[in-house]
């Protein structure tokens, strides 16, 4: 039996403003000391560390009803007992269960024998209302969608979406609105008006580039009709691309436009869009001279754009092996041995023959002040030809210059009506200075 304390000091405790006096003290079976009634002690699982599992008892000790003296008796537990703990009250009593019965103990007259760490509990916090998500989708729109500064009809319009057009998003709202760019803008469009994509998806590779666009895995077209799509099994673009011309692989969009096994992501004639692997080869095999000595005036008597594949050929100084109308390469040849004479490096040939789906696809996409009505373009018959856009072949560039003064001693011309500047000095908005004839015969 533990020693008692006969002489323990009371101390006044004001409860519900009546005086009472507390016998402090936690005492075994055999004290018959116990609280006033009307007081007890709340009973509280502890915010320790460990939690205690189990106890034994180091004395002959009295289970009770409630975590304190002033309750019933169940039974009296003997010492050396080892019992199971399922609560801990905040002034330490345990709850056991022994001999059938559950009650609590006086924490003073038990040893702690076992104690576990209780996991933590992580409460999620519902997502807020606004939150998005990061997405990697294209989006096309199937109808005119504004861009907004926020995920709501409420905010201000940022720019516009144009139907069939495609856009990049980068982040979803709870509400089922994305994030995009468009022409340098953005913000958000509603889910209600676009339809998405995340493989072998339509992309917007922004403004027209040149062939190249600075690519080099080039492949060429395996037959003639080969076809490339705005997307994998989507709409076709251009459904008559002739056998031997340069298409350029493009990783980089064909990734970010979500890579399916069997197509590539390309670029041929200044389009991009999607190609059957199997249809492309990596040499070209079309004839390099005119060996059937065709004349400038048969070739126009075929029809815009669909001219027989017998009457091109690849141009063989050209790294591009770009096709022409085999009357004009001659007259171009010698035109490029003056150009690298002057410049000590090949004329640079972006486009010359092309068809008349890609016509269509130009007049669409570029509009009339660019592009020429399908069907009448010189391109048309493989008698014209564009080089690079870049500086040095511009009006002010030394490329330019010096082609314009002398490219027509080989038969080659720079049309009046493409000049920067028209008669009365105002500014042409059917300028090229890329764009070259072939005159000869």
């Amino acid at each position: 039996m533990p020693t008692q304390f006969p002489h323990a000091m009371p101390r006044m405790l004001t409860v519900l403003g009546l005086s009472a006096v507390l016998v402090m003290g936690n005492l075994p079976a055999s004290t018959a000391a116990s609280t006033p009634a009307g007081i007890t002690t709340a009973v509280q699982v502890q915010a320790n560390k460990k939690t205690v599992t189990k106890v034994k008892t180091t004395a002959n000790l009295n289970m009770r009803t409630g975590a304190g003296t002033g309750h019933k008796v169940v039974l009296t537990i003997r010492k050396g007992k080892t019992l199971s703990v399922s609560a801990t009250a905040s002034n330490g009593w345990y709850k056991v269960g022994y001999s059938g019965k559950t009650g609590w103990v006086s924490n003073k007259y038990v040893t702690v024998v076992a104690s576990s760490t209780p996991k933590k509990t992580v409460t999620k916090k519902p997502a807020p209302k606004n939150a998005t998500k990061t997405v990697t989708l294209w989006v096309k729109a199937t109808s005119t969608v504004n861009v907004r500064k926020g995920s709501s009809t409420s905010n201000a319009v940022v720019t516009k979406l144009a139907k069939g057009k495609t856009a990049k998003a980068t982040s979803q709202a709870a509400n089922g609105w994305y994030r995009v760019t468009v022409g340098g803008k953005t913000g958000w469009v509603s889910n209600t008006y676009v339809t998405t994509c995340s493989k072998g998806c339509e992309v917007d590779t922004g403004k027209y580039t040149s062939n190249r666009a600075g690519l080099t895995d080039r492949y060429f077209t395996r037959s003639n009709g080969a076809d490339i799509y705005a997307s994998v099994g989507g709409q076709r673009r251009i459904s008559d691309i002739p056998k031997n011309s340069i298409v350029y692989r493009d990783a980089k969009w064909e990734k970010d436009a979500g890579q399916v096994s069997g197509w590539y992501f390309v670029r041929t004639q200044g389009i991009s869009g999607w190609m059957k692997s199997s249809d492309l080869k990596r040499s070209s095999n079309a004839g390099t001279k005119n060996t059937k000595g065709y004349t400038r005036a048969q070739v126009l008597k075929q029809k815009n754009g669909q001219i027989s594949s017998s009457m091109l050929v690849a141009i063989p100084w050209d790294t591009e092996k770009t096709l022409i109308a085999a009357p004009a390469l001659a007259d171009l040849t010698r035109l490029n041995t003056a150009f690298k004479k002057k410049f000590g490096k090949n004329l640079d040939i972006d486009l010359a023959y092309r068809t008349l789906d890609t016509q269509k696809y130009y007049y669409r996409d570029l509009g009339p002040f660019i592009a020429a009505k399908p069907g009448t373009s010189n391109h048309g018959w493989g008698l014209a030809i564009d080089v690079p856009e870049t500086y040095d072949y511009s009006f002010r560039g030394k490329y330019y210059k010096w082609l314009k003064a002398n490219a027509h001693k080989y038969n080659w011309v720079h049309r009046a009506y493409l000049e920067e500047y028209r008669a009365n000095g105002t500014r042409n908005p059917y300028a090229e200075a890329w764009h070259f004839e072939y005159v000869g015969k």
